[in-house]
């Protein structure tokens, strides 16, 4: 039975000896495609290490979208990952499994009728059907993303303490080990940006950087993130700050809305996990740079020049129905059953934009209708009451 409550989007599964595969299949993920979530173990050993590691995987696997697993010899010949195929396997009727084989290998009691991708260092190929793949079984089960001002919340909810945890740090003198540099790109392209805006936020006591670059029409995912790397490298290995935010516009592409609209071409976070709000946990734990991420954000109609672009304001209209949205699950969760009418009432919005609301939070599985055919009210999920 599909939930739509999930930790992560994918899962990597895969044998030791082959980390570096599942490394770059990771990378090519989050740097085409933006801020999707990916478990890789190796990632995680500090989470990992006094867990039952049965129990882990087990729940691991069931609150992951979509689960990547790299068949190999390797893969074969061990326990561990026989143990985990077991539990894979049992996902496969919910198209959630995304097979990829790294060499000849035959993996016993796999239907027959499993098609495999094979591994040639295609990296980008495989980031792109594990996406597609992704949004299809989001469709299919009715799973709605977050939106940017979702996200906002949650990073609220998860950082809270850390701010004062790192502010006390300052308090009492107590000094970050120095961070290291980081490496330029490598790519044979050239930096073609220039800095429209450069500033460091008040957002805290700690050093947070936004900058907006302005770059020209046409360039490719790849020129693109290497522009962003280029300058994020140059601006960390100079001031080290604890996170390096992006904002890439181009004034010569036929989307440019202006630089006081909705970034054009990309955005990119360089910080703790890849994550602008753990800037602070960063800090107050002393992360060394081998645990900063970058994610990336991409606005597709300037690679694909049929696309649109919506304007700040189509977004604004996007973060004011989200509020709504948590207005009226408040209102059920507090109002013993409620009937629609009650709710135009207190909210105060048109009715048909009620309707669109109560219909997506009732597909989301976060309130349901009770009562008769003929006397019906609203009420709050079974599943989101045992959550709370």
């Amino acid at each position: 039975m599909t939930h739509n409550y999930f930790e992560y989007d994918f899962a990597i599964s895969y044998a030791g000896e082959d980390l570096k595969i599942a490394e770059g299949i990771k990378k090519a993920i989050i740097e085409r495609y933006g801020n999707y979530s990916v478990f890789l173990a190796a990632d995680e050993q500090d989470t990992l290490v006094g867990k039952d590691g049965e129990i882990f995987f087990e729940e691991l696997f069931k609150n992951s979208k979509q689960i990547i697993v790299l068949f190999s010899e390797n893969y074969k010949r061990k326990d561990w990952t026989r143990f985990e195929l077991d539990i894979i396997n049992q996902q496969n009727d919910e198209n959630r499994f995304i097979p990829i084989k790294l060499d000849n290998v035959k993996i016993l009691g796999l239907p027959s009728k499993i098609i495999y991708l094979p591994f040639s260092g295609n990296y980008i190929e495989i980031a792109s059907i594990a996406i597609k793949k992704l949004i299809k079984y989001e469709s299919d089960n009715d799973i709605y993303r977050d939106s940017a001002y979702q996200k906002a919340k949650k990073k609220i909810d998860d950082s809270r303490g850390t701010v004062d945890k790192s502010v006390q740090l300052i308090k009492d003198s107590r000094q970050r080990t120095p961070l290291d540099n980081i490496d330029y790109p490598k790519e044979n392209f050239e930096p073609l940006y220039s800095i429209i805006e450069d500033k460091e936020t008040k957002y805290s006591t700690i050093i947070r950087r936004v900058i907006r670059l302005n770059i020209p029409d046409g360039l490719s995912k790849d020129e693109v993130i290497y522009n962003i790397k280029y300058c994020t490298t140059h601006i960390f290995n100079k001031d080290k700050p604890e996170a390096i935010a992006i904002f890439v516009y181009s004034d010569q592409a036929s989307n440019f809305l202006g630089y006081d609209d909705k970034i054009n071409v990309a955005r990119s976070h360089f910080a703790f996990l890849g994550d602008w709000g753990k800037a602070e946990e960063g800090f107050a734990y002393n992360m060394p740079v081998s645990k900063f991420e970058y994610t990336y954000d991409f606005e597709e109609s300037y690679f694909d020049k049929k696309l649109k672009i919506k304007p700040s304001s189509d977004d604004a209209k996007e973060i004011l129905i989200d509020i709504f949205e948590d207005k009226i699950f408040d209102l059920i969760s507090s109002t013993p059953k409620i009937k629609t009418r009650n709710i135009y009432k207190n909210i105060k919005i048109k009715p048909e934009e009620i309707n669109k609301i109560l219909k997506k939070l009732e597909h989301k599985g976060e309130i349901q209708k009770c009562g008769s055919r003929n006397d019906w009210f609203w009420e709050i999920s079974n599943k989101m009451q045992n959550k709370r």
